[in-house]
């Protein structure tokens, strides 16, 4: 798996974002109700994981349970797809969340870091 580093200049604090497929950011939406994006401190992210995922929970616990799977199937199919979104874009978010931040790159591979660039649609 690939990660780069991103460090505060004003501090010793180093982020990672995936290059790759980003489990934590799919798993976020679905069953960890946004504590990835928390941890990452982008809380706009973690706050609406963690609504929808109450949403969900209290869409599921009010539906009666001879017809929970023939009207709940579009809750299922929307998270579905919301998570596979964010595990797909889930770098890219958090890439540009920390260089809005004021993080800088900080990492010694430089093949990795043009890779990350353009995957992310970064010209920084």
């Amino acid at each position: 798996m690939s990660k780069i580093a991103f460090k505060n200049p004003k501090g010793n604090t180093i982020y990672w974002a995936k290059v790759g497929f980003d489990w934590g950011a799919f798993w976020a939406f679905f069953i960890l109700g946004g504590l990835p994006f928390f941890l990452r401190k982008m809380n706009v992210w973690g706050a609406y994981c963690l609504g929808v995922a109450l949403i969900d929970t209290i869409g599921f616990i009010n539906v009666p349970s001879e017809k929970l799977w023939s009207e709940a199937w579009f809750i299922i199919v929307m998270t579905l797809g919301i998570g596979i979104y964010l595990g797909i874009k889930g770098g890219k978010l958090t890439a540009r969340h920390y260089l809005e931040e004021g993080y800088e790159f900080h990492t010694k591979d430089k093949d990795l870091l043009v890779l990350a660039r353009k995957k992310w649609d970064l010209n920084a």
